[in-house]
């Protein structure tokens, strides 16, 4: 036995492990806010910065205005998203009346791109991430919104993007709890962080039983109540209205079932027709709707199969990311809307994936992104109303990209090979 004692370093203390980040973070930060500014005054972006702002503004107006959302008239988004809309006018109103709506709602967008860009350097961490990959993925994340154009800028999205990583943050923090409570903040939002809610109750089961679950779905539900609740109790009609017309709608031409329908158009021959509904540009060809049902019906198979597969796994750090990133991904690549701006929702998470896995997925998810921006928006309209070839293909290859994204994150890890030796040969299994 040598004498020589082998010298242990002790682990890095939490301050040095978030001073070893900062400069990454600080990146992170850096590139937003450029990226920002160079979009918010450069006319090639600014020009189509507007979007549905307008709209914003105009049910923000109202409803300073004393005026009930639901009841008084109609609104398309959950209760939660009505204070993102009003805080411009207010903080226009402190300001002295100075600047318009839409630049004080860009502002509102680039403190919360900021602060995404905050937790997604605190999960980096907790995911004790290098800072080669801290930085990689902070400076990806912050270089986002001129990646996917000026759609990115022109909606709420980084709003519901900034709470859902919040929560899978705290989540990997071993705060589960108020990892529920904050996903029932952004299903109050945006609907869509619910698709994450089972991943933070299988984790809750696994450490503390049948009563954490239950404590935290209880804490999603409470917060679901206090969004919902005084607007269904004044004007349940409208609520319900707004709810409904999300299962109604049909398949937006950019997603998934559409681009299969508008392949068939080119190929085939197929006779297409569009029209503008709920919001959005939407396929209205026979069977589109029967199609968009089945989307969501595989939507909910491949949901519920990345979560039985998280719940027969470790539960570990990677494996939340990882499930996480994987549910939004399939959320986003086969709803029968697929609206550009929901991209926005994959930018903070994706790269938080560990290895080769979220780097080709980053990569990945990098490309889908500048593709959508070829055509979104600028000629929006040549897709939607003629079904031009050009942009015809590129929503088609923008959407198998997404797909082979998705793929890339569900695909199983390959098993250690000496579980397959003891498969194979029981009696080279190590006698413990």
């Amino acid at each position: 036995m040598s004498s020589r004692r082998r010298r242990i370093r002790p682990s890095p203390s939490p301050r040095t492990d978030r001073a070893r980040l900062l400069g990454p973070q600080l990146a992170g930060a850096a590139v937003f806010a450029v990226v920002w500014a160079v979009m918010t005054h450069v006319s090639y972006y600014w020009n189509w910065l507007f979007g549905d702002v307008n709209l914003y503004q105009n049910w923000g107006s109202l409803t300073a205005a004393h005026y009930l959302p639901y009841r008084d008239f109609p609104l398309e988004y959950p209760p939660g998203a009505i204070p993102i809309f009003m805080s411009p006018i207010y903080l226009r109103k402190l300001a002295g009346y100075h600047e318009t709506y839409y630049n004080w709602f860009r502002i509102e967008l680039l403190v919360v791109g900021l602060l995404t860009v905050v937790v997604a350097a605190w999960a980096l961490r907790l995911l004790g991430a290098s800072r080669v990959r801290a930085y990689a993925a902070l400076v990806f994340i912050g270089a986002g919104p001129i990646l996917l154009g000026p759609i990115a800028l022109s909606r709420y999205d980084y709003f519901p993007a900034f709470i859902t990583v919040l929560g899978v943050a705290l989540l990997l923090s071993g705060r589960e709890r108020l990892a529920c409570a904050v996903i029932g903040a952004g299903i109050v939002v945006k609907l869509y962080p619910a698709i994450l809610l089972p991943i933070a109750l299988i984790v809750l089961w696994r450490r503390d039983g049948r009563r954490g679950a239950l404590e935290g779905l209880g804490a999603s539900l409470a917060v679901v109540a206090a969004g919902f609740l005084p607007f269904v109790v004044l004007a349940a009609h409208g609520v319900w209205l707004s709810l409904w017309r999300q299962v109604q709608r049909p398949p937006e031409v950019e997603s998934f079932v559409a681009a299969l329908w508008i392949g068939a158009h080119h190929l085939a021959g197929l006779q297409l027709h569009s029209v503008q509904s709920f919001g959005s540009s939407n396929i209205a060809t026979s069977g589109a709707r029967l199609a968009g049902t089945l989307s969501g019906l595989l939507v909910l198979a491949i949901l519920v199969a990345v979560w039985v597969r998280f719940a027969r796994g470790s539960c570990d750090r990677d494996e939340i990311v990882l499930a996480c990133a994987a549910c939004v991904t399939a959320y986003v690549t086969f709803a029968k809307v697929l609206s550009p701006q929901y991209m926005v929702w994959l930018f903070p998470l994706v790269p938080l994936v560990r290895g080769r896995r979220g780097l080709s997925a980053t990569v990945i998810l990098g490309v889908a992104a500048v593709l959508t921006q070829l055509w979104e928006p600028q000629h929006h309209g040549d897709l939607y109303r003629h079904f031009a070839m050009r942009e015809s293909v590129l929503v088609m290859t923008r959407d198998a990209l997404l797909i082979v994204m998705l793929a890339v994150l569900v695909w199983p890890r390959p098993r250690p090979l000496e579980h397959h030796a003891e498969q194979l040969d029981p009696a080279r299994a190590t006698a413990v």
